[in-house]
């Protein structure tokens, strides 16, 4: 039995209360399982403290983004609409393939280590460097080495 302080609203009043379409608010009363507390004027009416919830507060949102919570038919509706949103992101490049990401990586990681490696003998060259400064540059080119493969080890590990 509902509170006389509670009030009783129809299906239009409550459309036109929030400004959403009659069967928008029919189907959320209906998946909420929202039941009619009476009749006015012959149409159903339901108690405006259980609608508020039904048409706004029924669902987390991470309920509504989570496939495994959807029924089937929402849920292929949800992959339909994320594969066309990945495609148009790929399409206007906001997006990119993860092989041409690996791809650049790299190129990258060649490019950097090939300049680790040869700076050593650059520097031999070009600046006369005594050996013992070799020596610590090589010991240092070797740490930076080291310090990028196991960064890249962690993070393709978690990729």
């Amino acid at each position: 039995m509902t509170s006389p302080l509670i009030e009783k609203w129809s299906i239009s009043q409550m459309a036109q209360l929030f400004n959403m379409c009659r069967k928008t608010v029919s189907k959320r009363l209906k998946e909420m399982e929202i039941k009619p507390v009476g009749k006015l004027k012959g149409y159903d009416v339901y108690a405006s403290d259980q609608v508020g919830p039904a048409l706004f507060g029924s669902t987390e949102l991470s309920d509504l983004h989570d496939p495994k919570k959807m029924k089937p038919k929402d849920r292929k509706d949800w992959f339909q609409a994320e594969n066309e949103r990945l495609n148009f992101e790929l399409r206007e490049s906001q997006l990119c393939e993860a092989e041409d990401v690996r791809r650049t990586l790299n190129t990258v990681v060649q490019v950097l280590i090939q300049a680790c490696e040869t700076l050593p003998d650059h520097l031999e060259r070009k600046c006369a460097l005594p050996p013992k400064a070799l020596t610590a540059v090589e010991n240092v080119v070797n740490d930076i080495r080291q310090s990028l493969y196991h960064q890249l080890k962690h993070a393709l590990r978690n990729d």
